[in-house]
């Protein structure tokens, strides 16, 4: 795997952490625990399909983070916007078209500096369009 590639995984799988250690507390006041602990169960299942490489990881993604969100739309903001843009499909519905346009404006900057020889990463693409 080329190095950009394992660096923008171990971003997204950060980025899930990260989510994983706020959601006890967010979902105490908004479900039970039986469905607090589905949650957290079905997230690791994400966690774990993407560091598996596998390819489902996204669709489980996809999945998971629409009836999150669809479920608990107070709790949308604790969601990470590159999550959003990495599992993709039915996400992307959860973000503006503003929001659209600048993920693929960073998507095309690194095309473009692929394309040209030049070695850039998903971080440094993100900090030139989001700064």
């Amino acid at each position: 795997m080329p190095e950009n590639h394992r660096l923008y995984i171990e971003h997204h799988q950060q980025l899930l952490d990260n989510l994983m250690m706020q959601l006890p507390n967010a979902l105490d006041s908004v479900c039970t625990e039986e469905q607090k602990e589905q949650q957290l169960e079905q997230l690791q299942h994400v966690k774990q399909a993407l560091a598996d490489h596998l390819e489902e990881s996204r669709y489980l993604g996809q999945q998971w983070l629409f009836a999150f969100i669809g479920n608990h739309p107070q709790l949308a903001p604790m969601v990470p916007r590159d999550l959003l843009w990495f599992f993709g499909g039915e996400c992307l519905h959860f973000m503006s078209d503003d929001e659209i346009s600048q993920y693929q404006r960073l998507e095309d900057i690194l095309a473009e500096a692929e394309h040209n020889g030049r070695d850039m990463s998903w971080i440094e693409a993100r900090r030139f369009v989001f700064n």
